[in-house]
Parts: structure tokens; C-alpha cells; sequence
């Protein structure tokens, strides 16, 4: 019980620790920055531009400027004056474009050069670097000359910014803040959940796969978080590795999230989920395919995932939405307001892309995704909690099979025994009585006192026990169950054809039914108050049918109770103990057995009070057949091999139960 308990909160242990970090560094950032003496390095805001042209065709831009309809390795050039101090660095970052930093004429720095990028990017990576000035003081020229990319018609140019090395770190960051902290609170949260489902993996694998899915999930979009942020460009100089984390995160993180949706929600069908997980397994391979063979760039792919992953959102959001509504599915209920949010953060940052009515780009998506983590944190510790629930009450069902089974095992044998010494006595007594006859015949005398001994031993000698079917298993639940309605004065019917079977399971399968059933109706009629009865003498009685049709054994049962059932989270309640009912349980995992399933539906009703005698209600002194019954409750189990069907009338308080099964 203990580890069950530290595995539910562990989801939550998990969100209060990120929470802190969080706190300590958004503290810890504020506090530096407190303490910093330096200005705020200077952001450039505006330039003069030149499009493969002469200086008569310069035009002035503000940053960030998007050139559009260019033809590949297009000539743009962009010139300011900066007012720079001594050994102040400027920041320059280019966007798959090689590019030429001059100062006053002077070549300081070449991004993207043929040699520093792999062979099979056209490209070269995202760069943004700090770039020494070379002892350039007061009012300098800078010029920077961009080719534009092969892989795309545009050119985006964005800011440069100068000033000492602190104040350039500290701009970068204050500018980049919620970008980084948020990837990497996404890192945090994915090692911690995978560290934490390998910590699992030895008690409970469904749960170990659950909180793996969704770790790497949070890895994946903190690996695309980190790729994006400008921030980290400056702390890793690595600008291809930094290319690669970031789209192999983007095409990636969808993957884990739809495994981690069918594990934590459960849907009565799955295939969907799958197929769509595979089919982007196969089109991420492809992408990388195509990007190593220098084919088409992960850039150029891009397009195509901004299309295929919002749509994969919303239909995982109506999924989840139709599994709720159609099943009732608690757990989906439960997924559907954060994986709408993740839906909602990724169509709007889409669309941010195209028409940047928000200037910093990915950071929707990035809140929407930590929305996300922090909910679902809760959300998975929800459903862990169900998850272990539902395996300590199926371990305590198995338990009791398992232990049911074995005395209906040594049950059987002794019924057996019972039986072949029945077969032995009721020969003797018919013998014995016929004996008794010739003596008395024999005997011929006038005595009257031996007449009468001899009558009375005749008359005294027991009649052979009823036989209600052929089957033994089900004879003796029956003659067990007999002389208690007996003993309590409940009126039994029965009209039994169970054939003899040598399947033992079989047997014990209709054992756990037989006995589940009459021993509920009979916990049933002990309950009721005849006073509450229209007719005392009818107010207890049980009705049991069973016969053969179309090879299949119809068992149908009827019986009085007194109209009251307690259901709690979609169970039945006993009334005999504080707890969960295990009767229907026990037939509900006979069906599972034969691959069963559940679905019920209650029904409300105009007069509560209402008996009914067949389509007829009894309402005010008078018959009716227009009231409906105060609540009609519907089991339906409907597979290959068998059917369950369980309608609780509270008209003439009348239980019915009907179970249909091969044989």
C-alpha cells in the first residue's frame, strides 16, 4: 500500500518540483540583474538595405525586415552606424544565410561558410554569434552583406545588438527570458518522468509506459524549445546541432503524445491512435532521410508538418472529446481541456508564423506546451490513481476466482460422490420398501400392533431428493438454495434443462452464475417489507427458467426486492457490507473471460411510487399503461459468446436477470 501510495503522488511531487525551479531561476535571473552595474546594450532598430543593387537603390528598413521574392544567394546588403566603446562585441544573427560583418570596411567576421556546415544542409544553420570588434571605437560603419538561402525565397534580418559582454548576456536573456526558462523547465520535466517511469518499470509496466510516453514528449518539445531560443546560440556554439534538436523535436514530439493519450485515456478503440503514430514515425524518418541526403532540408519540411501537427491536435481533441461523451470515459474527460489548450497554442502559433501579429516567435506554442505538462502532471496522478485502483480490485477478483474455483473443484468431487451414493440409497429405498411390503405380507397376522410398526416404517422410509436438471454442478446449488427458500418461507419456481457437460471450467462458470444470482435474490427478498407489497403471499418468491435454443442455454430469472440500488462511480454498492458488490463482479469477469464488455443507462420516471403487472402501472386506486417506471437500469454485455442482460424494474419491485452463453 505504501508504494501505491508514493506512485500516486509521484505526478505531483513531480509538478512542485519544477514549480520551484522555476521560482529559483526566475529569482535567481531577477537578482542578477539587480546587481548588474552595466547598461543595457543597445538594440539596433533601423538600417539602410540593398537588393542586389547600387546604393541608388538602398532603401531604409526597421528590424526585424522580411525581404521577399528572391531568387537563391541573392545579394543584401544592410548598413547603420553604431557609436561602439572599446572591445564592445556586437550580436548578429543570420537565418540560414551566409553573411560578411564589416566595420568601417573591414572584415570582422563571415557566417556560414561552406567549410563550417555539414555537406548535406544547403544551408547553413540558424547563427547567433558574439563578434569582437578588433579595438573599433565611437561612431563606426557597419555593414552587413547577406546572401539569401537556397532553400526558401525570403531573407529575415534581424536586429544587431552591441555593448559590453555582460550587457549584451543579460539583454539576450531579458529578451529570450520566457523562451528559455520555459525550455527548460520542458528538459527538467522530461528526465524527470523518464528517470521516474525506469523507476517503475519493475512494479507496473502500464504505468511505466504511460509516464515514459509522456516524459519523452516533454523532452521533445523542450529539445525544440532549446533549438528555437535565441538565447542558446550564444551559450552553444553549435548551430547545426542546435538546427537539428529543434525540427527533430518539432516532427517528433507528436509521436510519444499519442501513446501517452492511448494509455492514459484508454480507448474502446485504439487503432486510430496507432495508425496515426505510425504513419508520422514513417514521415519523420523520410524528412531525415531526405535532409541527410541533402535532398530536401528539414527547413523545407517544415511546411509540412505546420499543416499535418495542428491537424493531428484537433483530432486527438475530438477523439478524446467523442471517447468521453460515447463511453463516458472519466479519464478522457479528464485529457480533454489540456490537450484542447495544446491544440489551441498550436494553431495559433501557426498562424503567428505567417503573419507575426506576436514578435516572438514560438513562444504560443512553448506556453501552451507547459500548460500542458503542468496539467497533465495532476491530470496522470488522477489517473494513476484509477489505474492502481482497478488492478488492486482486479488482484482481489482474480484472488477470489482462484479461490472460488478450487472449492468448486473439491465441491465438485464431493457432489459427485454424493451423487453416486444417492443413485446406491435411492435403489435400497426402493428396494427396502418393497421388502417391507412382503414382510408385512408374509406375515399375515392379526397382530395389530405389527401392522402398524410395519406401516410406519414403510411410511417413515424418505422419498428420493428432487432432480432439478441434469447437470450435477447445477442440481446441487440448487438443492442447497432449495431448502434455505424453504427454511425462509420465499416461494422458488424452477424449470431447469442444463445439460451435463465435462468442460469443469464450464461448470465452474455456471457454478459462480447459479450461485451468484439465486443467492442475490435471495439477499433481496430478506430485505424487503411486505407490508410495502400489494400482495404479502407473492411478495417474496424467485422464478428461475433455463432451456435450450439453437444449442444455446437461456437461463432467465425473476424475484422480489425492495427497489432500492446504490451505484457509486458506475458500481454497484453491497448491502451487506461497506464495500463494492462482488456478485455482479464476479459474472462481469465471466463475461470478460469471453471477451465481454459493460454498458448501462438509467431511465427517469414520472410517479416513483407506481408498482406495475406487466405493461400496466397502479397509480391513485387504478391500473394505467401510461406512467413509466421510476428507473430502469440496462447491463448489456453483447460478444460472440456471451450476453448479459440485467433490468431492475422498481414497478412490482421485481429483479430480473438473464444470462445467455454458449455451450
Amino acid at each position: 500500500m505504501k508504494k501505491i501510495s508514493a506512485i500516486r503522488n509521484i505526478p505531483y511531487l513531480t509538478i512542485i518540483l519544477l514549480t520551484l525551479i522555476c521560482i529559483l531561476l526566475l529569482s535567481s535571473k531577477n537578482m542578477i540583474m539587480s546587481q548588474a552595474s552595466y547598461p543595457e546594450a543597445t538594440i539596433v532598430s533601423s538600417a539602410y538595405a540593398v537588393v542586389d543593387g547600387s546604393d541608388s537603390d538602398k532603401e531604409e528598413i526597421t528590424f526585424p525586415h522580411t525581404f521577399k521574392h528572391l531568387s537563391p544567394r541573392t545579394h543584401v546588403t544592410v548598413t547603420t552606424h553604431i557609436d561602439l566603446n572599446k572591445d564592445d562585441p556586437i550580436y548578429i544573427k543570420t537565418v540560414y544565410s551566409p553573411a560578411k560583418v564589416y566595420l568601417d570596411d573591414e572584415l570582422i567576421y563571415e557566417f556560414g561558410r561552406t567549410e563550417n556546415y555539414p555537406s548535406y544542409m544547403k544551408d547553413p544553420a540558424t547563427e547567433g554569434y558574439l563578434i569582437g570588434t578588433d579595438g573599433h571605437s565611437g561612431d563606426t560603419e557597419l555593414r552587413i552583406e547577406y546572401l539569401s538561402p537556397v532553400t526558401r525565397s525570403s531573407l529575415t534580418v534581424y536586429s544587431p545588438i552591441y555593448g559590453a559582454y555582460k550587457s549584451l548576456f543579460f539583454t539576450l536573456l531579458k529578451l529570450n527570458k520566457w523562451s528559455f526558462f520555459i525550455a527548460l523547465l520542458e528538459l527538467a520535466a522530461g528526465v524527470l518522468f523518464i528517470f521516474i517511469s525506469l523507476m517503475l518499470l519493475c512494479y507496473d509496466k502500464e504505468v511505466c509506459k504511460m509516464i515514459f510516453h509522456f516524459g519523452f514528449f516533454s523532452l521533445m518539445a523542450g529539445m525544440w524549445s532549446i533549438g528555437e531560443c535565441n538565447y542558446t546560440g550564444v551559450i552553444i556554439k553549435n548551430p547545426t546541432l542546435l538546427y537539428l534538436c529543434a525540427f527533430i523535436g518539432l516532427f517528433s514530439q507528436m509521436i510519444p503524445l499519442l501513446y501517452f493519450c492511448r494509455l492514459a485515456v484508454g480507448f474502446k478503440n485504439d487503432k486510430p491512435i496507432i495508425v496515426i503514430a505510425k504513419l508520422l514515425t514513417v514521415l519523420d524518418l523520410v524528412a531525415c532521410v531526405l535532409q541527410l541526403s541533402g535532398t530536401v532540408a528539414l527547413s523545407q519540411s517544415m511546411y509540412v508538418f505546420h499543416v499535418i501537427l495542428p491537424l493531428i491536435l484537433c483530432f486527438l481533441t475530438a477523439y478524446i472529446i467523442l471517447e468521453a461523451v460515447r463511453s463516458q470515459n472519466s479519464r478522457a474527460k479528464r485529457l480533454m481541456v489540456p490537450v484542447f489548450i495544446l491544440a489551441l497554442a498550436s494553431c495559433a502559433e501557426i498562424i503567428n508564423y505567417h503573419l507575426k501579429f506576436v514578435a516572438s516567435l514560438s513562444l504560443l506554442y512553448q506556453i501552451g506546451t507547459l500548460l500542458f505538462i503542468i496539467i497533465m502532471g495532476i491530470v496522470m496522478g488522477l489517473n494513476i490513481s484509477d489505474m492502481l485502483s482497478i488492478k488492486r480490485e482486479n488482484e482481489r477478483l482474480i484472488f477470489d476466482m482462484n479461490l472460488l474455483e478450487h472449492s468448486l473443484l473439491e465441491q465438485k468431487k464431493y457432489n459427485s460422490l454424493i451423487t453416486t451414493n444417492e443413485q446406491l440409497f435411492k435403489k435400497q429405498r426402493h428396494d427396502l420398501r418393497h421388502q417391507l411390503v412382503a414382510i408385512k405380507g408374509l406375515a399375515n397376522t392379526e397382530n395389530k400392533q405389527l401392522n402398524e410398526y410395519l406401516d410406519s416404517l414403510i411410511h417413515s422410509i424418505p422419498s428420493a431428493p428432487a432432480s432439478y436438471c441434469e447437470n450435477r454442478v447445477v442440481n446441487s446449488i440448487l438443492s442447497y438454495y432449495s431448502a434455505i427458500c424453504r427454511n425462509e418461507n420465499i416461494a422458488l419456481e424452477t424449470k431447469l434443462i442444463v445439460p451435463e457437460t465435462d468442460d469443469a471450467a464450464l461448470d465452474n462458470d455456471l457454478c459462480l452464475v447459479f450461485g451468484n444470482l439465486i443467492e442475490n435474490a435471495i439477499e433481496a427478498c430478506r430485505r424487503m417489507d411486505t407490508s410495502d407489497s400489494l400482495n404479502e403471499k407473492s411478495s417474496h418468491f424467485i422464478r428461475l427458467h433455463a432451456h435450450v435454443h439453437y444449442k444455446t442455454l437461456i437461463i432467465t430469472m425473476d424475484n422480489s426486492f425492495d427497489g432500492h440500488v446504490t451505484i457509486q462511480n458506475g458500481k454497484y454498492r453491497s448491502s451487506k457490507r461497506d464495500d463494492y458488490g462482488i456478485g455482479l463482479s464476479s459474472i462481469r469477469s465471466v463475461a470478460g473471460k469471453y471477451d465481454g464488455d459493460v454498458a448501462g443507462d438509467w431511465e427517469e420516471a414520472a410517479d416513483p411510487n407506481a408498482p406495475q403487472v406487466g405493461d400496466y402501472y397502479y397509480s391513485d386506486g387504478t391500473w394505467s399503461a401510461t406512467l413509466n417506471s421510476k428507473k430502469t437500469f440496462k447491463y448489456i454485455n453483447d460478444t460472440l459468446k456471451s450476453l448479459i442482460y440485467i433490468n431492475a424494474s422498481y414497478l412490482n419491485f421485481i429483479f430480473r436477470a438473464q444470462l445467455t452463453y454458449c455451450i
